[in-house]
């Protein structure tokens, strides 16, 4: 997880991977990575597909 340089401050969600869990996180807006997620339901539908649970997002 990366909250990135900016200064936006929107809430998102990222894959907590040795938790198993979607957690909130506050993201400035730029840089950061790819594990940020608009929902917490967006969040475990790209968490289950990647285990194979559902289609691969």
């Amino acid at each position: 997880m990366s909250e990135g340089g900016c200064w936006e401050y929107v809430l998102l969600w990222y894959y907590h991977p040795r938790s198993g869990e979607c957690r909130p996180f506050v993201y400035g807006g730029c840089e950061g990575n790819h594990n940020r997620f608009n929902t917490k339901h967006d969040c475990q539908r790209w968490y289950l597909g990647s285990r194979g649970e559902v289609g691969n997002l």
